[in-house]
């Protein structure tokens, strides 16, 4: 007998586990009065077995449940931090047209203090080599640029077109250390040339060592040459070093104009200089008759 139930164990099981709930649905709808022992016993070992599954298919849903919130709530916040960078986005991009109107009203009321015909131009790349030190803007020959007009900011003197395209030009600045400009010192009206060192700052040459120059001293443009305006911002006197011998002394600028975060520049017409005065007419010629006559002697 026991072999007989060994040997088919699984299928005992199985019929047993099955006969389980029947059973017990079939004892669940009768009266408490209408309960033979069987049925009693019955509900006494199906209730826990019950209540076993039921709090794992309760402790199922819930988790299904979590899992279905926990998914929709994942979905939602990769909207939402999709709408949030496309905001943010927007929203730089509204703050820097705001800031590059602000720039552009600057530049143009600037420009209403310069003399001569003015083009406003944007940089659009920057050339940092140690042969030149250049910025080329994103207007040409098309927008009235030539070679040779000055370019200026807002800081102050910028450069000069030394090339210019249909639609670019490249604009020598400051820094080169090909470039000059006839420069005043305010405080002083001392006169010197600024000229490029070729890194980041400019040196006041050709004054004498008398000259009165001392540090923090304002340098603007002189005017004299036909390309800069007069009393544009060159730089500031960052150092004066005076030798024990000499007749000159050396001076270092600092620019005014930060080149690395130049974005417009304002293109000008040279001023056209005024006309030489005409040449004096030839004398005219002597009388002939007035040609022969002799001197006598007396």
């Amino acid at each position: 007998m026991w072999s007989i139930i060994k040997e088919y164990r699984h299928y005992v099981v199985t019929l047993v586990l099955a006969l389980i709930p029947i059973i017990a649905l079939n004892t669940g709808g009768k009266q408490p009065a209408d309960l033979h022992w069987y049925d009693r016993a019955v509900l006494a070992v199906s209730a826990p077995v019950q209540g076993a599954i039921r709090g794992v298919i309760d402790y199922t849903w819930d988790l299904l449940e979590d899992y279905l919130f926990v998914l929709d709530a994942s979905e939602d916040n990769a909207d939402l931090a999709h709408e949030n960078r496309r905001l943010l986005n927007e929203i730089a991009g509204y703050q820097e047209m705001v800031k590059e109107n602000e720039r552009l009203r600057k530049t143009v009321e600037f420009g209403a203090t310069v003399e001569g015909r003015k083009i406003v131009a944007r940089v659009i790349a920057q050339d940092v080599s140690t042969e030149f030190r250049m910025i080329r803007i994103n207007k040409g020959t098309r927008h009235g640029v030539t070679t040779g007009m000055s370019a200026v900011a807002l800081e102050g003197v910028v450069g000069r077109v030394f090339r210019a395209g249909d639609d670019y030009a490249d604009v020598l600045t400051l820094l080169d250390s090909s470039s000059a400009v006839d420069s005043i010192v305010q405080r002083t009206r001392v006169r010197g040339i600024a000229e490029g060192l070729g890194e980041s700052n400019l040196a006041l040459k050709y004054l004498r060592r008398t000259d009165d120059v001392q540090e923090g001293d304002v340098v603007v443009s002189s005017g004299i040459g036909g390309i800069f305006p007069k009393g544009l911002l060159v730089g500031r006197v960052a150092s004066v070093k005076k030798k024990s011998y000499g007749i000159s002394q050396e001076v270092e600028l600092v620019p005014s104009v930060e080149f690395s975060r130049l974005e417009e520049v304002t293109v000008v017409e040279p001023p056209k200089m005024p006309a030489p005065p005409p040449a004096p007419s030839a004398p005219k010629s002597a009388d002939k008759k007035g040609a022969d006559k002799r001197v006598k002697p007396q």
